[in-house]
């Protein structure tokens, strides 16, 4: 599922998913005082509060997801990588990254920063095409490319409670 042989070590991050962005929580906005009826008065000269902005908003597309896994995977942030992603998926690229290098990685967090690791080690720029090959308000699959290297995947997505999440469905295109 990741790519561990020599041309595909770079794309690792093709094949996990997306959760950060459901953790934030949206700020309460205090409502701005409504205007009196038809008075004759001279309006307040007290400004009206400014509402608070309202934080960011789930990733509203399977794209919005696969990136925002994409940046958790590389910092790394193991543990919204991680959310991002099914157990199953997690479990098939540890068995990988342990049978293709040697690794002895036990879980996903360790998983994330072994790879994020190696990417930064060999200078692997996260810079992707993404083509959306389907997608519905819950399931979608996307073909991604990344640009440095030409490695590919198809990643198939489901929308989870709070975000996209990556399948184990997903594949690497064949070497």
């Amino acid at each position: 599922m990741a790519f561990w042989n020599g041309r595909t070590v770079r794309t690792i991050g093709v094949l996990a998913a997306a959760l950060t962005l459901g953790a934030c929580s949206t700020a309460d906005v205090e409502a701005a005082p409504t205007a009196p009826a038809l008075t004759s008065e001279a309006p307040s000269a007290t400004p009206s509060p400014e509402p608070e902005p309202e934080a960011e908003p789930e990733a509203s597309s399977a794209t919005d997801g696969f990136l925002a896994w994409l940046d958790a995977s590389r910092l790394p942030d193991a543990d919204d990588a991680c959310a991002r992603m099914t157990p199953e998926l997690a479990e098939k690229m540890i068995a990988e990254l342990n049978a293709s290098w040697g690794s002895s990685v036990d879980s996903c967090d360790e998983m994330i920063v072994a790879t994020a690791e190696l990417y930064r080690s060999l200078d692997q720029s996260a810079e992707v095409d993404i083509a959306v090959q389907e997608e519905t308000a819950t399931d979608a699959t996307l073909f991604v490319t990344y640009v440095q290297s030409g490695d590919c995947g198809t990643v198939v997505m489901t929308r989870g409670s709070e975000a996209w999440i990556l399948t184990e469905l997903s594949q690497e295109c064949a070497v």
